[in-house]
């Protein structure tokens, strides 16, 4: 079962979240799995720089309102007596190491565009693969 273990509300307005996915695999070892979550809008003024893309408009709509930062932390074979310290060695390690990069003031725009980005490089893939299959 999933459980939230910690959030940040930051001053550019994200709300980066912490969630524990983790499950025991046998006897007393587990897979600790945390999930790194933020949900990012999409406003129209991080895509003005790239209307003049011949696909703006199917990729804005593929992107949709919110773009969502989504990583997972994984460590397997985790003795029960140490999982909490594993669990709270890998939040703070994210804490002092990434979350730098979730405060800064350009990031919600620098992710929107990359995100813009891979969802335009899915659809090259499409449409490549529809050519391919002579669709």
């Amino acid at each position: 079962m999933s459980t939230l273990m910690r959030s940040w509300h930051l001053a550019n307005g994200l709300i980066v979240e912490v969630v524990d996915d983790t499950i025991n695999y046998y006897g007393d070892y587990y897979n600790v799995k945390l999930t790194i979550k933020s949900r990012i809008a999409v406003k129209s003024e991080y895509l003005v720089p790239l209307a003049q893309n011949p696909h703006f408009e199917k990729i804005a709509g593929m992107l949709g309102p919110v773009a969502e930062y989504r990583r997972e932390i994984v460590k397997a074979g985790v003795p029960g007596k140490e999982l909490l310290a594993s669990k709270n060695h890998l939040v703070d390690k994210f804490e002092e190491n990434a979350l730098v990069y979730f405060e800064r003031e350009d990031f919600p725009e620098k992710f929107v565009r990359r995100r813009f980005a891979e969802v335009e490089e899915e659809l090259k893939k499409e449409r490549h693969r529809n050519n391919d299959n002579g669709k």
